[in-house]
């Protein structure tokens, strides 16, 4: 558990996001917070974002931010039963799953905090485009560890196609009046199509692990309905669904990057445990 800080204000003056990872899922939840969120606040935050969905954990692994070391967070857990592990800035790797996905989230955030008018309004869809993507220690999605089953999604949410492939993906016949938000998000996703990368393998494997269906056998009886897309639809539903299709191919893209980014880093420089030790 941790926090990112240093992100635009948002509309309720929100420069951070409060990052929990559960350790057997890899499923990642997130919630943007203030500069001056409070170890009671973040409790609450913990019951909302954590509890509901995993119940109490036996152990929590944090850094020692002032919130962590509270008294009030202390007392806290000791009377819910939940051991405090507290990690130290020589040896942050103590954390290091957090901080992996820190590592990523922070690079993930900033990139599209930038883009999006409203960042904290496009949280919850980068939450989801994260657990619905296959995690490497894992080789499952963390959605499908924590709940045996893949989220049924429809076309125009959940089958984006990878900008390297040079796919496009499903839009309706009427194109609605896109919001200053998707205006950006279409500069960025063409800017990238026109800007290959190398890593070509490992975006495509990312963009294939999004667990998704259209069939009426996988997805259950209401994936057997056609979902017409050339029905002229209220310009204000199709402009809901294509932003929330945007953030969901900018979160994997830039998952993508990040992913070819340390594997360069780790052929560059190689392991720590790789030396060759002499007897003596």
């Amino acid at each position: 558990m941790d926090f990112v800080f240093g992100l635009p204000p948002d509309s309720k003056r929100r420069t951070g996001v409060v990052v929990c990872v559960d350790r057997f899922s890899k499923m990642v939840h997130l919630a943007a917070v203030p500069a001056e969120v409070t170890a009671v606040q973040t409790a609450q935050l913990f019951v909302d974002m954590v509890f509901k969905h995993h119940g109490m954990p036996l152990d929590i692994v944090s850094d020692r931010d002032p919130r962590f070391t509270a008294r009030y967070w202390q007392e806290l857990f000791t009377l819910l039963g939940t051991q405090l592990s507290m990690s130290t800035a020589d040896h942050p790797q103590t954390d290091g799953q957090t901080e992996h996905a820190i590592h990523v989230l922070d690079n993930l955030l900033k990139s599209y905090a930038h883009s999006f008018q409203q960042w904290s309004d496009c949280l919850r869809m980068a939450e989801f485009a994260i657990n619905n993507s296959v995690h490497a220690s894992t080789g499952h999605t963390p959605f499908y560890v924590n709940a045996m089953r893949y989220p049924c999604l429809r076309s125009m949410l959940g089958r984006v196609a990878s900008s390297s492939s040079g796919e496009g993906s499903t839009v309706a016949s009427e194109q609605p009046q896109k919001s200053a938000d998707t205006d950006t998000v279409s500069a960025m996703t063409t800017r990238k199509q026109a800007a290959p990368r190398s890593g070509n393998e490992t975006t495509n494997k990312n963009y294939e692990s999004v667990q998704g269906t259209d069939s009426a056998q996988e997805a259950g009886p209401a994936a057997g309905k056609n979902a017409v897309l050339n029905k002229p639809f209220s310009t204000q539903a199709m402009d809901f669904v294509q932003r929330r299709q945007a953030v969901i191919r900018f979160v994997q893209d830039a998952i993508a990057v990040s992913v070819d980014r340390q594997k360069r880093y780790a052929d560059n420089i190689g392991r720590g445990n790789t030396n060759e030790f002499k007897k003596g």
